[in-house]
């Protein structure tokens, strides 16, 4: 039986559409090719939320297992579109429906369990998350099985875990972000989640950064010559990816897809698991 999967799209209708006009892919379609890497024969729908009473493909119910991306929200800035997601990764808590989550996804499940997020005291992280570095909790967790213990990923944030629930378990942290990775809990339910973005490769982060130079710049994150080097960086990780054979190891976890998206596998596999338990 193939696993039925609800993929929730966390952007507002003006941040999706603001990808697609720098060149990158929605969020439900970039989940969508990780889970298929994975898991082909999965059952997917993509859930937007383009206001905040957004209406379910189906009940929670019929779903094994539920996906949350990235977003253009700041998850500190409450609104009624953000109480709607809070509300709902609630209720999938309380359901004891599995949960993952990139970004603001780890962001949506820590305030959901009760822990807190807050503007990153160490300023934006764009493009890369180095050093990303598991715990001893993170070494023995399934999410991590296969997966080396120190490496680096792509990621693109301004707002970070500033504290954990009690009942959290983290699993990675770096020099810039503490939290890359936990595993929250409420209830019956458990959200695994990473800060960094697994579904990123080098081209959506070059075209983000591309697209949204002048964005960046006013942050101060950056200036002009190291968005050009950064673009230049992702573009360089593209052109290595067509030939993953021909590329030092370090690039392995950022070019080879399978090992990239190993996170999202490994929890896919707990997901089928608990669906035949």
């Amino acid at each position: 039986m193939s696993l039925k999967l609800l993929i929730c799209d966390a952007y507002t209708a003006n941040g999706r559409a603001g990808i697609v006009g720098a060149g990158g892919s929605r969020a439900g379609d970039m989940f969508t090719r990780a889970v298929d890497i994975h898991r082909p024969d999965a059952e997917i729908s993509v859930m937007t939320f383009d206001n905040d009473a957004p209406e379910l493909p189906a009940p929670l119910e019929s779903f094994d297992g539920v996906i949350w991306s990235g977003s253009n929200l700041t998850i500190h800035r409450r609104n009624a579109l953000i109480d709607a997601q809070i509300e709902m990764a609630g209720a999938l808590f309380d359901r004891g429906i599995p949960q993952f989550g990139c970004c603001y996804g780890l962001q949506l499940a820590t305030v959901a369990s009760g822990g807190a997020v807050e503007a990153s005291p160490a300023g934006a992280e764009i493009g890369w998350a180095r050093d990303v570095t598991l715990t001893g909790e993170g070494r023995a967790h399934d999410m991590y099985a296969g997966k080396a213990g120190r490496f680096d990923a792509l990621c693109w944030h301004n707002d970070a875990v500033t504290r954990l629930p009690d009942d959290a378990v983290l699993l990675a942290g770096n020099a810039h972000s503490p939290v890359q990775a936990a595993i929250l809990r409420r209830g019956g339910g458990e959200f695994w989640a990473t800060q960094y973005h697994l579904e990123f490769d080098g081209a959506e982060v070059a075209a983000l950064v591309g697209g949204f130079r002048e964005s960046i710049l006013k942050t101060g994150a950056m200036d002009h010559e190291r968005i050009a080097q950064l673009v230049d960086e992702m573009n360089d990780l593209t052109k290595r990816a067509a030939e993953p054979a021909e590329a030092p190891p370090a690039f392995r976890p950022v070019i080879d897809p399978k090992e990239r998206t190993a996170e999202l596998g490994n929890w896919l596999a707990r997901v089928e698991r608990l669906t035949r338990s």
